[in-house]
């Protein structure tokens, strides 16, 4: 009797054991299943360092045609992790010679956050300014979460002014990976304000060239003014460099400034001048210095 009933409980041990053992087996397989799909899921809404690049590059149309190389520059000239046979490669090239920021050390199929991808646009967009910009500063709720603070909030707070940002809820979530459709849209408007600026820049150009009146002073002198014509902002400058005598000719040489880029200048509406005399037996001519 004891003898059956020493021989029959390592039975039943084992009996009540193997049910609970099959189905904790049965329960890992899904669970590593969703891991996987919601982690492919998460890739296919992000795009990797290289992806971003290449998006500002192209749609920035930023290129290297007028610099000349001693060699056929490669993506690895300037970031020892590129792959130069990679689709963004050329994109690193340009990015590099265009003043976009690129560590040496970059990896390219790492997500790229939104911060990353602010701040390269913004310094694509730069190289192709200089763009005035009012001095109004904006509060940006997690500012603080910028890992490059001065740096990346100076760069939101441009991109806000372009009109290529918008906060939400007054934050940028600037720590949160940018998604194919928040990268295109930036690139779209920033394409957009690229392109509306030089279109109005070159009409202004036309309309502004520099003018010059006389007036008597008396009947010896004239006053001479030159004149850039209306003008966005304080930014636009005109100087009277010298004077040149010869011939019954007087030839006020000028010399004209910008807006440079990254400063802030009031935003109204100047017309920019330059005074001088000269004697009024002289023919007024211009010359501006180079």
């Amino acid at each position: 009797m004891n003898r059956r009933t020493v021989i029959a409980l390592p039975l039943v041990c084992l009996t009540l054991q193997s049910h609970p053992l099959v189905s904790r087996a049965a329960n890992v397989h899904p669970a590593t299943t969703t891991m996987e799909t919601a982690e492919q899921a998460k890739n296919a809404k992000v795009i990797d360092y290289g992806q971003g690049i290449d998006l500002i590059v192209k749609a920035l149309g930023l290129n290297i045609d007028n610099i000349r190389f001693i060699k056929a520059p490669k993506a690895t000239d300037y970031c020892q992790y590129a792959d130069d046979k990679a689709a963004y490669a050329s994109s690193v090239i340009i990015a590099a010679n265009n003043g976009i920021t690129l560590d040496k050390k970059q990896r390219f199929n790492v997500p790229m956050t939104r911060e990353q991808f602010a701040l390269a646009l913004y310094e694509g967009i730069e190289r192709t300014g200089p763009y005035p910009m009012n001095m109004m500063w904006i509060n940006i709720g997690d500012a603080n979460s910028f890992v490059n603070k001065d740096k990346s909030n100076n760069a939101v707070q441009a991109l806000i002014k372009f009109g290529v940002v918008a906060l939400e809820k007054n934050n940028f979530r600037p720590r949160a990976l940018v998604t194919p459709s928040e990268a295109k849209a930036m690139v779209t408007k920033a394409a957009a304000f690229v392109k509306e600026h030089k279109e109005r820049s070159n009409a202004h150009q036309q309309e502004s060239e520099v003018t010059v009146t006389t007036t008597p002073v008396n009947a010896q002198v004239n006053t001479v003014v030159l004149s850039r014509g209306s003008k966005p902002n304080s930014g636009y400058q005109i100087a009277i460099t010298g004077i040149d005598f010869a011939e019954g000719t007087a030839t006020v040489r000028y010399k004209l400034s910008d807006p440079e880029p990254g400063k802030m200048y009031m935003q109204m509406m100047t017309e920019p001048k330059a005074e001088t005399f000269v004697g009024s037996s002289y023919k007024v001519v211009l010359q501006q210095d180079k």
